[in-house]
């Protein structure tokens, strides 16, 4: 007897469904089945090479210095806060903020971005995700008040790196209460979010609950 060979039963019914996969006369039931196993395979490999594209990126002295997974894990486990830009099949982004106050150096970098912001990507039609490591510094050399910007930046949902790019003017009102008046030189994103906006004079206005600190 070959011992390559397993013996199992099939019903009728599934042999039958067999043969209609033969290719020519001196086809088997076992080049069949390994037709259909290397489909199922092949279908498999092509499903995982549509995984979102990931990009690191560090807002750095002077621009911005791309990361590669290690360096930015390393960086994350310093800092422990991140930006998180989202890209959708149908052109929309969302902006999230990764705070990751448990993520250490034991830590699986790849593990937790699927488990948690791209979780059920394929369901949600993400495509591509901008992690971008927080640096403070930066933004306070460019005359920028870092909170104002994290704050910003989510609740119009608009990477932080537009927001300190000079295309956006953003001024601290106090009267008749203290807000944020947010213009956009170039014209108002198609994907910002509506929150606080005036079609009027086509600006922002953020009160302080909305931001949720005071000014």
């Amino acid at each position: 007897m070959n011992s390559n060979l397993v013996s199992f039963s099939i019903s009728k019914c599934t042999y039958e469904r067999l043969e209609k996969h033969a290719a020519g006369f001196n086809d088997t039931a076992d080049r069949a089945i390994n037709r259909l196993l290397d489909l199922v395979e092949n279908s498999k490999e092509s499903t995982a090479e549509l995984k979102p594209e990931l990009t690191f990126t560090e807002q750095f002295d002077g621009g911005y210095s791309g990361l590669d997974a290690d360096e930015f894990k390393s960086r994350l486990v310093k800092v422990q806060k991140a930006e998180i830009v989202i890209h959708y099949a149908d052109g929309s982004h969302k902006v999230k903020i990764w705070k990751a106050s448990k993520f250490n150096s034991e830590s699986k970098l790849l593990a937790n971005i699927w488990s948690g912001p791209l979780r059920d990507w394929k369901k949600k039609g993400i495509v591509r995700a901008e992690l971008e490591i927080y640096n403070d510094k930066f933004i306070k050399e460019l005359g920028h008040n870092v909170t104002i910007v994290r704050s910003v930046s989510k609740l119009l949902n608009i990477p932080s790196r537009q927001l300190i790019q000079g295309n956006v003017k953003i001024e601290i009102i106090q009267n008749p209460a203290p807000h944020l008046k947010i213009y956009f030189i170039e014209g108002t994103p198609a994907y910002a979010s509506s929150v606080g906006f005036n079609k009027e004079d086509n600006c922002y206005y953020l009160t302080e609950k909305d931001l949720g600190f005071p000014l």
